[in-house]
């Protein structure tokens, strides 16, 4: 979306799980600086991009997601069981 196409970001609310390294929320206050930014977990690398975020956590953390731990299906690397 191009950031005329908003405005300036007034009146909105960006809301996203994580804020890492800060790069997409860097991006996204570029095209909407006044919108308002908040997170679920803040990493310290980041956590001043955003202006509301839940919990801090390590950045050496590795967050799990419910989306991203779906079981799915492997197929075998040898067919057969490896016999």
């Amino acid at each position: 979306m191009p950031a005329s196409a908003a405005g300036d970001g007034t009146g909105f609310l960006i809301v996203d799980d994580l804020v890492d390294t800060g790069a997409t929320a860097r991006v996204v206050r570029a095209m909407l600086p006044k919108a308002h930014f908040a997170c679920i977990y803040a990493k310290p690398a980041a956590r001043d991009e955003v202006d509301t975020f839940v919990t801090e956590v390590s950045q050496d953390t590795w967050i799990l997601f419910p989306w991203d731990t779906e079981q799915r299906f492997v197929a075998p690397l040898i067919k057969g069981g490896g016999r």
